[in-house]
C-alpha cells in the first residue's frame, strides 16, 4: 500500500511543482467588501482555490454522511446489546442444562437388556 502511496504521491507533486515554477508571474485579488488589492504569485492562487474546493467538498461529505454515521452507530449498539443478550441467555441454559431437575424429560431412557441367543 505505500509503494502505491508513492507511485501516486510523486507524480502529483511533480506536477504540482512544475506548475508553481511555470506560473510565477503576479497577479493581484481584490477581496470585494474591503478595498484591498493582495498581489500574489498565479500558482498559490489556483492551488489555493483548489485547496479550498477540496476542503469544503469534504465538509459537505462530512455532513451528508452524519445520517448514515447516526445509523451506523445505533445498529452498533444494538448489535451489542444482543451479542450480551445472547450470551446471557447461553449462560442460563448451559446453568439449566447441568442442574439435574428430576424430570422424564432430562433422564435419558433406559433400554431393556437383549435377549441372549
Amino acid at each position: 500500500m505505500k509503494r502505491l502511496s508513492f507511485i501516486v504521491t510523486l507524480p502529483v507533486t511533480l506536477v504540482i511543482l512544475v506548475f508553481a515554477l511555470s506560473n510565477r508571474g503576479r497577479v493581484g485579488l481584490m477581496l470585494w467588501p474591503f478595498d484591498v488589492t493582495i498581489d500574489l504569485p498565479i500558482y498559490l492562487v489556483v492551488l489555493g482555490s483548489l485547496l479550498l474546493g477540496f476542503l469544503l467538498g469534504g465538509l459537505i461529505a462530512w455532513f451528508a454522511g452524519g445520517r448514515h454515521r447516526r445509523q451506523a452507530r445505533r445498529l452498533h449498539q444494538e448489535s451489542r446489546r444482543q451479542a450480551a443478550e445472547l450470551a446471557d441467555l447461553k449462560k442460563r441454559h448451559s446453568a439449566a442444562a447441568a442442574a439435574p431437575t428430576g424430570s422424564a424429560l432430562t433422564v435419558p431412557p433406559q433400554r431393556p437388556p437383549l435377549p441372549s441367543p
